[in-house]
């Protein structure tokens, strides 16, 4: 009964754990090589996507057309910071409806019922002496 042949090729221990993780897991090249393929395919879907809705809006004879709103914004790639120029007049601009917002009358909720109840008020004066009008009218 003596100790079990060894096998120069059998990891045992740390070693054997080491190569089981490294078997799991890709290398850097192969994983690159994989996001690239995948990208490819979807890259070439999205396109068939594309001519495909093409063809199908050209069958129909309509033309589908979507407007932009705004300007293109431009990204800084290192640090994905939006970088784009402002005028001086629409800093201002902007800065004037901010300062507007601030100071604002009907804050409270009380404050817009009472301006609420006075146009009320108001119009149903404005009623009343419509209505006088059109009785010396007649």
């Amino acid at each position: 009964m003596g100790a079990p042949a060894r096998n120069e090729d059998s990891l045992t221990g740390m070693k054997k754990w080491l190569a089981d993780y490294r078997a799991k897991r890709p290398g850097l090249d192969v994983l690159q090589r994989e996001v690239d393929d995948f990208m490819a395919d979807f890259d070439a879907k999205e396109e068939k996507a594309r001519l495909e809705k093409m063809a199908a809006a050209e069958e129909e004879g309509w033309t589908l057309v979507v407007g932009n709103k705004g300007r293109k914004k431009t990204t800084d790639t290192e640090s994905g910071v939006r970088v784009g120029a402002i005028s001086s007049l629409a800093a201002e601009e902007k800065s004037k409806k901010q300062s507007k917002k601030e100071t604002t009358d009907d804050f409270y909720r009380f404050q817009r019922r009472d301006a609420r109840r006075n146009e009320v008020l108001e119009l149903q004066k404005k009623f009343e002496e419509d209505k006088k009008r059109i009785a010396k009218m007649q």
